[in-house]
């Protein structure tokens, strides 16, 4: 088994799932016994702010066909508001960032557009956006008037948030801009960057101020946390918000895509050793005692990142015995079980700080608890309307070709939930979004016909996206 040219053949089939998910309701139902009402919520001046999430970011790069799907503006249009209500940074195809394509369905082969192929469509607008999402902010970045190349850590160039923000006279920062725009509703989802740059660069590079190898530390993210909504909130007495907490981020396909054993390219089948009959784990670096040792993966808590896919390939992590080089794979690869649980600590401290904020604040603030709803979604997909949604990479139709950001059927899907909270706490009656009549915004044939294990998609291609969260230079 000299050759490991990892060709992707048929697979098991996958098992259709028809559980509806609980906590995001009945996304089936198509009407409404009540007429539509926004409830105590006024939309007439409706922002949003966050991070490539809220932008509208798909298949690594912005471009405007996905924007005019973004969770903001399907929400905006569910309320009432008017396309010219409601401006975007729209930006030209195939957009700023390098998007990711499918070349060929035999494989699939994958590869990316030119990195800065789109232009910017409306940067004369008089006045700020009403979608501020960044692609790549962290919570710090809301805030921050000093650079819009809003330094964190080791310096970067990202050309989006002098996109987005454009003009300092418009405001230093997304909060002022956001703020001079005198809302009377926002959403704000952000923070999960605070810990996805950490988790996608296999716990080698941070967010947190002292070491920047961490997510961003609790106490820090609490301050600035506060500060925002306490601004927020300041603002206008009278307005109102729907903020989301931070998902599982290790339940993206980025992260559940590659399995931590050996599987053969030919048949797409795990190897099992006859001794044992249990798979053969991948060889990775990983964390043992506080030491990175080479060692055995556990393919019950260690993750194998997509970026994995080039090195795996080329038969590093694999045994030799299985024709394969016997080096381990590199930490910048792995998610190993201690970095795992470093992610979810994060992840469940910032949960709390956001929770705690809206709870404090009830009458003006709902939450949308994203973390439970992605669980369940891991768990059972989405079946309705005609759909069927799963986390797997390019067949489940809800993530795009990067492994971390929606399609434009996945941001519809986040519209509702978030369109659920605000409906609960704000007694009001907006429609949910036709995820049916959303576009798939991946070109591929039925999604379910196979699971895809090995999918031919090289570093260099995800490599413009993870800058993003990494807080690294865009221009290397």
């Amino acid at each position: 088994m000299k050759s490991f040219s990892f060709k992707i053949t048929s697979a098991l089939a996958l098992a259709a799932v028809s559980f509806l998910l609980a906590s995001c309701g009945d996304f089936k139902k198509s009407s409404v016994v009540n007429p539509p009402s926004n409830g105590s919520a006024d939309f007439s001046m409706y922002v949003s702010l966050g991070n490539s999430l809220t932008a509208g970011y798909q298949n690594g790069a912005l471009y405007e066909s996905a924007q005019q799907y973004s969770y903001p503006a399907d929400i905006a249009q569910q309320a009432g508001v008017s396309a010219s209500a409601f401006q975007q940074p729209l930006i030209s195809e195939p957009g700023i960032g390098g998007r990711l394509k499918i070349l060929s369905l035999a494989g699939p082969v994958i590869g990316r557009d030119p990195a800065g192929a789109g232009v910017p469509m409306n940067l004369t607008l008089a006045r700020p956006y009403n979608n501020l999402g960044v692609p790549g902010a962290v919570l710090y970045d809301l805030i921050d008037t000093s650079s819009f190349a809003a330094k964190v850590g080791p310096p970067r160039n990202n050309p989006f948030f002098s996109i987005v923000l454009r003009n300092p006279a418009l405001g230093k920062s997304p909060v002022m801009q956001a703020l001079a725009l005198h809302p009377t509703f926002m959403t704000v989802w952000i923070g999960a960057n605070d810990v996805l740059g950490y988790a996608t660069s296999g716990g080698t590079v941070g967010t947190d101020p002292a070491t920047h190898s961490l997510p961003t530390d609790i106490p820090t993210f609490t301050y600035l946390y506060n500060t925002m909504m306490g601004a927020l909130l300041a603002g206008d007495s009278t307005a109102k918000f729907a903020v989301a907490n931070i998902p599982d981020v290790t339940s993206i396909p980025f992260f559940t895509t590659i399995p931590a054993v050996v599987v053969n390219p030919l048949t797409n089948q795990v190897v099992i050793n006859p001794q044992t009959g249990q798979p053969v784990p991948l060889i990775v670096m990983r964390h043992e005692h506080g030491n990175l040792v080479p060692d055995f993966a556990n393919p019950k808590y260690d993750l194998i990142l997509l970026t994995a896919l080039d090195s795996l390939k080329a038969g590093v992590g694999i045994p030799t015995q299985l024709g394969g080089t016997g080096r381990p794979l590199g930490t910048q690869f792995v998610l190993d079980s201690s970095e795992v649980a470093t992610t979810e600590q994060a992840i469940q401290g910032f949960n709390q700080v956001i929770g705690a904020f809206a709870a404090g604040h009830s009458n003006r603030v709902a939450l949308v608890d994203a973390y439970s709803t992605f669980n369940d979604f891991a768990k059972y997909g989405y079946v309705g309307q005609g759909v069927d949604l799963t986390n797997s990479y390019i067949t489940g139709g809800f993530f795009g070709l990067d492994g971390v950001h929606p399609t434009s059927q996945g941001y519809a899907y986040v519209a509702n939930i978030f369109i659920q909270a605000i409906n609960q706490r704000f007694g009001a009656n907006i429609p949910l979004v036709s995820i049916s009549t959303t576009p798939s915004s991946i070109v591929l044939g039925k999604r379910g016909a196979a699971k895809i294990l090995w999918p031919n998609i090289h570093y260099s291609d995800l490599k413009p996206v993870l800058q993003l969260f990494q807080q690294s230079d865009l221009s290397q």
